[in-house]
């Protein structure tokens, strides 16, 4: 089964800063043996943008376990984060300890 690796960009970013310069360069090997998430933080990118959020870290937790985790039916994954997604990434990793299998944090 293919490992899971979510990735979260930082601030004033996108997912566009995982998909347009490290996914596109992935090795065959990457590719075969994981899944890549690249995660538009709530008001960034694509995603949405609700007038009634405070942005609160839990909020952007809440979006991830409901797109991603929950939705793909995760039970374990890789957290890949830049900047302020650092901050969300250590979140995730503290409320899914036994799921999260490593963390990398890039610029925190």
């Amino acid at each position: 089964k293919a490992e899971a690796v979510i990735f979260l960009h930082g601030f004033q970013s996108s997912s566009s800063l995982w998909t347009e310069t490290v996914f596109p360069n992935l090795s065959e090997s990457a590719k075969a043996n994981y899944l890549f998430f690249a995660v538009d933080l709530l008001g960034f990118g694509d995603s949405p943008k609700p007038r009634d959020s405070l942005y609160r870290l839990e909020d952007h937790v809440e979006m991830i376990e409901r797109s991603v985790i929950q939705q793909f039916n995760l039970d374990s994954f890789h957290l890949v984060a830049h900047s302020m997604g650092c901050i969300i990434a250590l979140a995730l990793a503290s409320k899914y300890p036994s799921s999260t299998k490593s963390i990398t944090l890039v610029a925190p």
